[in-house]
């Protein structure tokens, strides 16, 4: 299953399985949206329909993340699965990805 990422009601929305062929091009449209945003801005990613989750999909948030970051934009995450959220708190970032930390 292929991957996409498409902007929708002001909001970046990821869906489908993230894979080592589709990573490095759904993190530079992510990034290059979060670049295309004003500094400051609130910035929300829909994760809802993600299939599912791995440390490639870690990985490229975590890239996200860094990219608002560097911004001063605020990064929000809805739709995480409970899977990916397991992931995240053996990594050490849970906090980061529920916003929590």
């Amino acid at each position: 299953m292929s991957a996409n990422v498409k902007i929708a009601d002001g909001r970046l929305e990821l869906s489908g399985q993230i894979t080592a062929d589709n990573a490095v091009s759904l993190r530079r449209q992510g990034e290059g949206w979060i670049a295309s945003l004003a500094p400051e801005a609130q910035v929300a990613v829909d994760l809802t329909a993600v299939t599912s989750a791995s440390s490639l999909l870690l990985s490229l948030l975590l890239c996200w993340g860094r990219a608002a970051k560097t911004r001063s934009q605020q990064l929000t995450f809805e739709g995480a699965s409970d899977h990916l959220l397991e992931l995240a708190r053996l990594n050490g970032v849970a906090g980061w990805l529920t916003g929590s930390a």
